[in-house]
């Protein structure tokens, strides 16, 4: 669910288009306005690749596929930007790990 609500709202989508079929029943924040406030105060923490940019299908596959338990080659194949700064799998894996312990 918090995938794809961060990978929803990187596309652009707010408001019931947000959050349709995403929310678990036990979630704590169950309406899209604490949602969109959660996911615009992360700021540029969800840059993954840190590339200045937040986009959808890079920073976006990044993070669903590490929530999906992704590691290595998999993780990474094909989703970091040609500007990165971070381009190595360990780092961004390093990142990813240390963004989600802080959450």
């Amino acid at each position: 669910t918090d995938g794809l609500l961060l990978l929803r709202a990187m596309f652009g989508l707010d408001g019931d288009s947000l959050i349709t079929g995403t929310l678990a029943p036990d979630a704590q924040y169950q309406n899209y306005d604490a949602i969109e406030e959660r996911i615009s105060s992360l700021g540029t923490l969800i840059d993954i690749d840190g590339n200045g940019n937040i986009d959808a299908l890079t920073d976006g596959l990044l993070t669903l596929r590490y929530l999906f338990g992704l590691e290595g080659n998999p993780l990474t194949e094909g989703v970091i930007s040609d500007d990165a700064t971070r381009t190595s799998t360990e780092v961004i894996e390093a990142y990813l790990a240390s963004l989600m312990s802080s959450l």
